[in-house]
């Protein structure tokens, strides 16, 4: 292994309360992460931005420490979709409850390499914005039996389309969905119409359709769906709506218990 990388990734280390995501986490310093360890403490690791090639990804693999990540940030990277496969081949990521792979240049490939992969059973939060993921890449992610605890789905700035939003909407294995991510995807009506009869949409409690490109009828279309009843945020900005659709999303009864409608005026 590197000794520059492996210092860099104890050094990206943040000490996570025993709910991950608690905003109570600590950044600690090496000597502190040795001595948390055998206390069965557990970690966010942070290799956000810091060049990760291929050869590094092997030694995250390796890394002694890899068992005790409940999330995983390795956003603006270089490491491609055979370092998703990598990832997705490593045991130890049994644990990992959050995966972020933003900006990555990733493609359908690496989201066959996640849907096949037994280690993310336990994943609740997987980010995957701004790659090149599309219809194939989402229908592999949404037939995936690996990801039925997931709770929130980041796909903005993919390339998914009408035919991804179809596929995610016919998905049997998304019903903890609370969350799902659209925004900049280039769906259209139908895809809105698929995701508003999806069996798990009665689930979510925030959609996130902003700058698609969205009519009135888009918005008619949501505010007719009994199914999203329970949703709490809804975003349309960027989308191109009257204001009459918009006061029909306000005043829709199926629509009762956002609180958040964020809109464009």
């Amino acid at each position: 292994m590197n000794p520059l990388f492996e210092s860099l990734m104890e050094n990206s280390l943040t000490l996570l309360a025993a709910e991950p995501g608690d905003e109570t986490a600590m950044v600690l310093s090496e000597a502190d992460v040795q001595g948390q360890e055998e206390g069965g403490a557990c970690f966010r690791l942070d290799l956000g931005d810091k060049q990760v090639n291929l050869e590094e990804i092997q030694d995250l693999v390796g890394f002694h420490r890899l068992g005790k990540i409940r999330e995983l940030i390795l956003d603006k990277n270089e490491f491609g979709d055979e370092g998703v496969e990598l990832l997705a081949g490593a045991p130890a990521l049994t644990g990992l409850v959050s995966l972020s792979l933003g900006f990555n240049r990733l493609t359908d490939r690496a989201a066959r390499a996640l849907a096949g992969a037994k280690a993310f059973s336990a994943l609740r939060k997987l980010f995957f914005h701004n790659n090149a993921l599309g219809p194939e890449g989402a229908a592999a992610l949404a037939s995936s039996p690996a990801f039925s605890r997931l709770e929130m789905l980041y796909l903005k700035g993919n390339p998914v389309g009408d035919a991804g939003a179809k596929a995610l909407a016919a998905s049997g294995t998304l019903g903890a969905l609370k969350e799902l991510y659209l925004d900049r995807t280039g769906i259209g009506l139908a895809g809105v119409l698929a995701l508003g009869e999806s069996e798990w949409a009665a689930g979510l409690t925030l959609l996130s359709l902003g700058h698609n490109g969205l009519g009135d009828e888009s918005a008619w279309a949501l505010a007719e769906c009994p199914a999203l009843r329970g949703l709490i945020t809804l975003d349309l900005c960027g989308n191109r709506l009257s204001g009459d659709a918009i006061e029909t999303l306000r005043e829709s009864e199926n629509l009762s218990s956002l609180r958040a409608l964020q809109v464009d005026w």
